[in-house]
């Protein structure tokens, strides 16, 4: 088999964008499962404080 460097680099760039082509939008779904899971739990605290009531001020009269 005759391998010609340019089949080499050619290959090479190809394996670098198939990793690419994998880890990019596995590493953008993570991102975005990582973002909605703070998100829902910033809003579930909000709500939780809200409805005991934790927020409000105490008056110091």
């Amino acid at each position: 088999m005759d391998v010609t460097p340019d089949a080499v680099l050619a290959t090479d760039g190809l394996s670098l964008i198939a990793t690419a082509g994998f880890f990019v939008p596995a590493a953008v779904l993570v991102a975005v499962v990582v973002g909605a899971v703070v998100r829902d739990r910033r809003l579930t605290a909000r709500e939780n404080a809200r409805l005991d009531g934790s927020h409000e001020r105490i008056d110091p009269d």
